[in-house]
């Protein structure tokens, strides 16, 4: 019987490595194939290959038109989908992690809300929001909500509870919500191009807003990987983490503020994309398993395909014009979650 048990043990874990190696490098193949996808589609009709791709990155010639639609248009288009991909999929798994709630993620617990809430109050002139730069507008608003919604929900007392947080969060986004429904009516003229911004898009995506979007995102993403062993000793449980020479209210403290960093400056950029950051961190786990050392890189990756693809397939259902992003994720989210959720309740 023991011969058996510890003959099946190198196997099982020899096994789940494979599966994790497969995933990792099939999560970049992916993505590579997502850059490649996101590149190729547009409003214009030129037509790409890999050899123009690469005379675009590395030999450019500032006189060849391809080239710069490709520097202007396409290429910021999809190297902030692919950003905003992997910053929502880790804020989503850092949150469930950081509260070890599998419903928490920034859209659910008010952060998007609060950023998109303070950007559009922004884009209508009000006279402290508009003068702030739209990153860090949208940062602020997230922290905002954020914080509100961790205090109403008693995350920072003894007596937390899981379903206490997403109700706390469910009423801050629907007072957000109201806010910026209000701000909307007041935009007049722009109240087109901030209802469309407000369901997710790229479409208004730039090499300007490229370069307010890296910096914020690749900083919090950094930082995300340096957490993951607190997040793994967080996941034993605090009495436990603590034991083990963990620091519960730092890791809480530089945990949510990386969440609102990734989700913020996200939503400054393509509006409140739903369901990345819940969905994708439940369809990693299963395969890799609850270590965070893995568990973020990957969910990076699978987030930023599935983000490129979701913008690819809204340039091309309605060609030449664009369905929201954030549609696609929601129409593509749904139905998964649901499938996902019926089968733990099962």
């Amino acid at each position: 019987m023991n011969a058996s048990i510890t003959a099946d043990r190198p196997v099982s874990v020899s096994y789940q490595y494979y599966c994790q190696v497969s995933l990792f490098v099939s999560a970049i193949v992916l993505l590579t194939l997502s850059g490649y996808t996101a590149s190729m589609i547009g409003w214009s009709n030129f037509s790409l290959s890999i050899i123009d791709l690469a005379n675009y990155w590395f030999d450019f010639d500032e006189g060849n038109m391809l080239h710069q639609i490709l520097a202007t248009l396409r290429s910021p288009r999809a190297y902030a989908s692919l950003l905003i991909g992997a910053s929502l999929a880790v804020s989503g798994a850092l949150m469930q992690g950081l509260t070890r709630n599998p419903l928490a993620s920034p859209s659910i617990l008010g952060i998007n809300a609060g950023a998109a809430c303070f950007v559009a109050l922004s884009s209508i002139g009000m006279p402290i929001f508009s003068q702030l730069n739209t990153v860090i507008c949208a940062v602020l608003g997230a922290l905002l909500s954020g914080g509100a919604v961790m205090l109403l929900g008693g995350f920072f007392s003894s007596r937390s509870h899981p379903l206490r947080l997403v109700l706390a969060g469910i009423a801050i986004s629907a007072l957000l919500v109201g806010l910026t429904r209000a701000s909307v009516i007041l935009a007049d003229d722009m109240a087109y191009s901030v209802l469309h911004w407000l369901t997710g898009s790229f479409s208004a995506v730039n090499s300007e807003q490229w370069q307010l979007l890296w910096p914020f995102a690749t900083l919090g993403l950094v930082i995300s990987m340096g957490l993951a062993r607190n997040l793994n000793l967080l996941a034993l449980g605090e009495e436990v983490a603590v034991g083990l020479g963990g620091n519960i209210r730092i890791t809480r403290l530089v945990c949510g503020l990386v969440v609102v960093l990734l989700a913020g400056s996200s939503v400054a950029i393509a509006g409140p994309i739903g369901f990345v950051g819940l969905l994708v961190p439940h369809l990693v786990r299963p395969v890799v398993g609850l270590n965070y050392h893995i568990l973020i890189p990957v969910s990076a990756l699978c987030g930023a395909a599935l983000v490129t693809w979701s913008d690819a397939l809204s340039r091309s259902i309605a060609f030449p014009a664009e369905t929201p992003v954030g549609v696609i994720t929601a129409l593509l989210g749904t139905p998964c979650f649901i499938v996902i959720a019926m089968r733990k309740s099962l």
